[in-house]
């Protein structure tokens, strides 16, 4: 088990070096990256810039990513700090179950204006109705990862 651990943290620091993961939030590194790739997003070297994780052609980009296999939501953030949410569901992400999508990684786009239509009691956030397979607006693949619905 603690060559797991260690081929964990291990794997961690590869990807530190990569400059894919550029703080201790991994995942969500991971996602700022894909869209970095898919969308040419300048993203914020700082990494702490308010309500937006990097800028493309003008317009400020926020980045959430999801892979929970119990959650059937995601916080938004504020959409009056952003022009654009990019939501990347990944391969164990819940909310792609149903969807019959076999790339590993898949993005959604939303407008800030239409992410103010989200709004709930806890701030703004999102279900699987949002979800569909007719508005994906890029995948990104790995070929040996394999979305865990199809597994």
């Amino acid at each position: 088990m603690e060559e797991k651990i260690l081929g964990f943290f291990n794997a961690v620091q590869d990807l530190k070096k990569a400059g894919i993961i550029r703080s201790d939030k991994y995942l969500g590194d991971i996602g700022e990256y894909i869209c970095e790739q898919l969308y040419k997003i300048k993203l914020s070297d700082s990494k702490r810039e308010k309500g937006y994780d990097g800028i493309a052609e003008g317009k400020k980009y926020q980045v959430k990513f999801h892979n929970s296999q119990t959650r059937t939501n995601i916080y938004l953030g504020k959409p009056k700090e952003y022009d654009i949410v990019l939501v990347v569901l990944g391969p164990e992400s819940l909310l792609r179950k149903g969807l019959n999508c076999v790339d590993s990684f898949i993005v959604y786009k939303f407008t800030s204006s239409e992410v103010e239509k989200f709004k709930n009691k806890s701030g703004y956030s999102c279900g699987k109705a949002q979800f569909k397979e007719d508005n994906i607006d890029k995948k990104y693949n790995i070929p040996s990862l394999q979305p865990c619905h199809l597994q």
